[in-house]
């Protein structure tokens, strides 16, 4: 049987771009969640802060 892969459409050849691609959007997203500002809303109380 003969093989019916096409091997210029083989993801194989490129996982090391994709790995990287994922591990940029993965490290951007956790910078954005730890530069995150949000108001802090007291009520009118003075916490001290």
């Amino acid at each position: 049987m003969a093989l019916k892969k096409n091997p210029e459409k083989d993801l194989n050849l490129k996982k090391g771009l994709y790995f990287v691609i994922g591990l940029l959007l993965v490290l951007i997203l956790i910078y954005i969640a730890l530069e995150w500002k949000t108001a802090l809303d007291t009520n009118g109380f003075d916490l001290g802060i």
